[in-house]
């Protein structure tokens, strides 16, 4: 069977996209393959389809475990057989799951990276029938990407394994320096290039400067019709947007890395299936959602980058149909995401000093290294030597990024619990005899200082006590914290440390410093880029974005909220006529006319001003605007 064949057969397309014929052909002739696709544009076909033809199995490097779940549930439900590696310790052990990628006739079988560390997991999958290595999100292994994760880096041991199987890096986004990089840190030899371009001709960027953006979602929303994803900075914020907007008629839910798995599974189930229109979530919701009807996306705090808020702009119109990506921000943010990503970075005294006392708490004596794994109590560590988590984390990562030491967390988390409510209303709850009430009642008597002070506790002490299962007290958790009587997070208490080479603070910190410098300057290029693009007005935004990813665009996109794109403000029709209506026939807050009609905050702006000069309306001490009479 051809490929076409193989496309109409499984898949029941009678064409390729764009790029996915020359990047398939390119892997099927075992050439090392660089294809930059853009979001939506057919990525996990490239490795898929080949699989088909090939002997043994596609190998695939994928970062998150959701993505993983997500292919091969949808390999199966096209009759093709898939795997993914899984952690979980109630699963398959390591060696069987080896076993069945070795000999049970799988097609795709996902890895994440950071099994590949693994010596064990390596010397065993070097007999395996690899026919093709796939990186996903290949961006990763750049210290220039938008998201860097060391752990790339292990992904040229399977280069090394394998020397003859062809690797095929695939993403989405990509500046000529990660593309370098993305070719030297896999050992690509001399690989075919396929790069789409970075215009999005159906979706048009438009950034809206506004103090209200409750409302202003709210606006969006009324006047373009259809699904969207609401892009927010915290959990909270997605609560509360989604709670806003279903209380204003809307269908809509959150989405964020607090809720239960099954929670999670039904909500994308009810946003892909049209039930929920609108998906308030976190920005790291979208990676590998499969939804072409996305209408708008919606970003109320401003991404780290080009990168991110590219990708996530491009959830939108990906069936081809005209969309749109708004981008909301006020003066307020363009401060607060300097401090933020300045913030991400920890100090070189900061890393200087979490070293040495690391060294310290495990008595490693200068110029001596033991190749051995300590396990670190993260509380007493942080409490002895006065650092915080945050800050402890920030440093083990650039260490490891520089070989310094490798580190992973303990999978037995610890819950804190903090109480919200007063004794009785507490002590009234417990009276429903549900889940719930039994779990408070017994944090109620196990904890004397409960109503005062947070208390640390393993998941499996309660469900010990209570006889209850981890999810049964996950859930129970999460309804106590919807019922305001608690707040709880999930901690991991305890880290797993190596270190690799031996101590001599200076001569070893040397490189993890030079990183540090590099990492700060690669943060306020792309912190520069963002605020430039959002402060940017005169110049077409989707060439802005291009001009970023080194690709010309001479034309404009004539869609965008640039003036040269646009001379005309967004609003709705006969906009001045109908504000000027409504003051007439009573006092309107901007937020009031907000909820009223469509127009982007600098229309009204505009009209008001006009009105001013012309003393034709007033401001009242209550805000509100009102006409004054002729």
């Amino acid at each position: 069977m051809d490929k076409k064949a193989v496309l109409k057969s499984y898949w029941g397309f009678d064409a390729f996209r764009p790029f996915q014929e020359d990047i398939i052909d390119s892997v099927l002739a075992k050439k090392d393959t660089l294809a930059l696709l853009p979001t939506g544009g057919g990525k996990s076909l490239c490795y898929q389809l080949p699989a088909l033809m090939n002997q043994g199995f596609s190998l695939v490097v994928s970062p998150l475990i959701a993505l993983m779940e997500d292919q091969v549930s949808k390999l199966k439900e096209l009759g093709i057989k898939a795997m993914y590696f899984e952690s979980d310790t109630k699963g398959l052990s390591l060696s069987k799951q080896l076993d069945n990628a070795l000999y049970g006739n799988y097609k795709v079988v996902f890895v994440s990276p950071e099994r590949l560390g693994n010596p064990s997991f390596l010397q065993q999958i070097k007999s395996a029938p690899i026919s093709l290595i796939a990186v996903d999100e290949a961006h990763c292994i750049s210290e220039w990407g938008h998201d860097f994760r060391p752990s790339y880096r292990k992904i040229n041991l399977l280069r090394e394994a394998f020397p003859q199987t062809p690797i095929l890096a695939l993403t989405a986004s990509a500046t000529v320096e990660v593309k370098k990089d993305i070719e030297i840190h896999l050992g690509l030899k001399s690989p075919s290039n396929f790069k789409a371009s970075y215009e999005r001709v159906n979706l048009a960027y438009k950034v809206w400067n506004t103090e209200d953006k409750f409302t202003t979602v709210l606006q969006l929303v009324n006047n373009y019709k259809g699904s969207s994803i609401i892009y927010c900075y915290s959990r909270k914020q997605t609560e509360l947007i989604a709670e806003f907007l279903n209380q204003n008629e809307h269908k809509a839910t959150y989405f964020h890395a607090g809720l239960l798995t099954s929670q999670k599974k039904a909500r994308l189930k009810a946003w892909q299936e049209g039930v929920i229109n609108h998906m308030v979530a976190t920005t790291a919701f979208g990676m590998g959602i499969d939804k072409a009807d996305v209408r708008t996306v919606i970003h109320t705090s401003i991404p780290d980058s080009i990168e991110n808020y590219y990708q996530e702009s491009g959830r939108a119109g990906r069936d081809g149909s005209a969309s749109n990506s708004f981008l909301l921000y006020n003066q307020r943010d363009l401060l607060e995401l300097e401090q933020k990503i300045l913030d991400q970075i920890p100090q070189e005294k900061e890393l200087k000093q979490v070293y040495k006392d690391l060294c310290n708490f495990f008595q490693i004596s200068y110029g001596e290294v033991q190749y051995q794994t300590y396990s670190l109590d993260v509380r007493e560590y942080c409490k002895h030597y006065q650092h915080t988590e945050k800050k402890l984390h920030q440093c083990l990562i650039q260490l490891e990024k520089t070989g310094v030491l490798n580190w992973y967390v303990s999978k037995a988390k610890e819950l804190r619990i903090k109480s919200k409510s007063s004794p009785e209303r507490a002590q009234n709850f417990t009276e429903s005899g549900t889940t719930s009430a039994r779990v408070i009642d017994y944090l109620m008597r196990q904890y004397a200082h409960f109503f005062i002070e947070a208390v640390r506790v393993k998941h499996q002490t309660i469900c010990n006590a209570l006889r209850l299962s981890k999810d049964r007290l996950q859930s129970a958790l999460y309804q106590l914290q919807q019922e305001n009587l608690i707040e709880y997070t999930d901690t991991a208490n305890k880290l797993y440390l190596t270190f690799q080479v031996p101590r001599e603070d200076q001569y070893t910190l040397g490189p993890a410093k030079k990183l540090l410098k590099k990492l700060k300057k690669q943060k306020v290029v792309k912190l520069d880029s963002i605020i430039s693009f959002v402060r940017e007005e005169k110049k077409c935004r989707r060439n802005f974005i291009l001009d970023y990813f080194g690709e010309t665009k001479r034309s404009n996109c004539h869609q965008c909220s640039s003036v040269s794109c646009k001379t005309d403000l967004d609003a709705c029709l006969d906009f001045e006529s109908k504000v000027i209506k409504l003051l007439k026939k009573q006092p309107h807050s901007i937020k009031e006319l907000k909820q009223k009609l469509y127009f982007e905050p600098k229309a009204l702006e505009a009209l008001f001003a006009v009105l001013t000069q012309k003393q034709q309306i007033i401001k009242n001490p209550q805000h509100k605007f009102y006409w004054i009479d002729e």
